[in-house]
């Protein structure tokens, strides 16, 4: 069977992300003694297609084990790892915003001479921005692992290898960063004090969890609350996140047309992009929630699949570790398919079910995506959340109402302040909504059930669920093909 330039395009990138997940069982032996067995065999065998095609994916394979391994510094003599245990005095840069906890700031330092970055915990006062110029004096040592959790590929997807708790630090200089960075995250400061200000807790911390993806700032209480909900992926921002946004602002093509619906839901995620200082997980999740408005405005299924594939390659491609040690990814990845594969069908299926405010659309959203997120869930968190349907369906119509009325108080916040604080009446009337009805619901005894997942279940799950959607399509393909044939006939 001949294979189109589609198909084989996607099985290009298949072997490429199959590769870099698969480079930790692979040494350079085993690669390098497969590779020159297969270019030999694309040699000698260069005029029979099957074995070229053969030949080239498991190359694209290797490359794609070849590209994980070199993107990790272990084996450098300037590798900053091999200080661990030793108390250093190194120079650095901060590259990254500090993240604000509850006891602590950790810092994300570049430092001099060294490959891999160092993760300072330091004392929330003085304050320390990005850009600053830090020499720093403690015992530099390696992050964690447990048989539940791995710090170390936690940071490790960030590039950073190493960690320093309190250490003593002199400011040597200040805007050592890019500035077009440190211009993004001025505004982002600016807005986060702004809406601060203009509404209460937990309101405003759930309204910049759910615009900049400020989880960090709401209560601990809170958070749990939103664990047992099933609600949690609300506060990051994620493909599925942004396409629910994108995808209720596309119905307003009725009004103006769909050329000008489109361009508002572009800078719609553009702004976002900005807001959050255009941090690299953000323009990810930007990306795919782009990827999805397209795919469900233009209906193509296998085109949206080949794009979707083709742009977690090129992320994996910029950044391997992802692929396996970054959870949202995953998740977002999984969410994003989910909408394309599963979404339309649903709304099919709920086609008789009103509309109103979105409410269809948010349902089938809902139902795609926790469909293919769920054995990832369990997978990693060992738990299910029995009423994250019911509250998802609930609350989610009111997330991009949310997050443009909030998203607007900020904006005339920052232009006058009481004008910030007139709008913000606005969201808060969403965000108490919101957080009565996660309260609600994960205070109930049966919120939540302990559930475990082995890896080897995860691939049968997805296949079923793949075998599924193409038994659909198959027998909806054949029974229009009779329908048609009897009206010929």
């Amino acid at each position: 069977m001949q294979l189109g330039k589609s198909k084989i395009f996607l099985l290009f990138c298949l072997s490429f992300l199959l590769g870099v997940f698969s480079g930790p069982y692979l040494n350079y032996y085993v690669m390098a003694a497969t590779a020159m067995i297969f270019i030999i065999l694309l040699t000698l065998a260069w005029q029979n297609k099957r074995v070229l095609l053969i030949a080239c994916l498991v190359l694209t394979l290797l490359a794609g084990a070849v590209r994980l391994k070199t993107s990790s510094p272990v084996n450098r003599p300037d590798f900053v790892g091999r200080l661990f245990g030793q108390k250093v005095e190194l120079t650095g840069v901060v590259v990254k915003e500090p993240d604000v906890r509850d006891k602590q700031t950790n810092l994300t330092m570049r430092v001099e001479g060294y490959t891999g970055a160092v993760l300072l915990n330091v004392s929330k006062y003085p304050e320390y921005q990005y850009g600053d110029k830090l020499q720093f004096t403690g015992k530099l040592e390696e992050p964690f692992e447990t048989p539940d959790f791995s710090y170390k590929n936690y940071l490790a997807r960030f590039d950073t290898y190493a960690v320093v708790r309190f250490p003593k630090i002199e400011k040597l200089a200040v805007k050592q960063g890019n500035p077009v960075k440190a211009f993004l995250l001025s505004i982002k400061r600016k807005f986060v004090e702004v809406l601060s200000a203009s509404l209460p807790e937990p309101h405003s911390a759930l309204a910049l969890g759910l615009i900049l993806g400020l989880k960090r700032a709401l209560p601990q209480d809170f958070q749990a609350a939103l664990v047992l909900a099933g609600v949690s992926h609300i506060v990051v921002i994620s493909g599925y996140n942004i396409s629910v946004i994108t995808r209720n602002l596309l119905k307003t093509r009725a009004w103006w047309g769909k050329r000008v619906a489109f361009w508002l839901s572009l800078a719609t995620v553009l702004a976002f992009v900005i807001l959050t200082g255009a941090d690299a997980s953000v323009v990810r999740a930007a990306v795919m929630g782009m990827l999805v408005v397209l795919a469900l405005n233009l209906g193509r299924l296998y085109q949206s699949l080949n794009a979707l594939i083709f742009v977690a390659a090129i992320m994996v491609l910029a950044n391997p570790k992802i692929l396996s040690h970054d959870i949202g990814f995953q998740l977002s990845f999984l969410a994003t398919l989910g909408l394309i594969y599963l979404s339309p069908m649903f709304e099919k299926w709920f086609a008789r079910v009103p509309d109103v405010l979105g409410f269809r659309t948010n349902l089938s959203s809902t139902l795609a995506a926790q469909i293919f997120t769920l054995p990832i869930l369990i997978y990693y968190f060992d738990r299910i959340s029995i009423v994250a349907p019911v509250v998802n369906v609930l609350i989610l119509w009111t997330i991009p109402y949310t997050m443009l009325l909030a998203f607007v108080a900020g904006l005339a916040g920052i232009v006058y302040l009481p004008l910030g604080h007139l709008v913000a009446s606005l969201p808060w009337v969403f965000l108490e909504f919101q957080i009565r009805v996660i309260q609600f619901f994960a205070h109930l005894p049966f919120a939540a059930l302990s559930l475990q997942m082995h890896w080897w279940a995860l691939p049968i799950y997805y296949l079923l669920i793949l075998l599924g959607v193409w038994l659909y399509r198959y027998y909806k393909n054949f029974h229009y093909y009779l329908e048609y044939a009897r009206i010929k006939v």
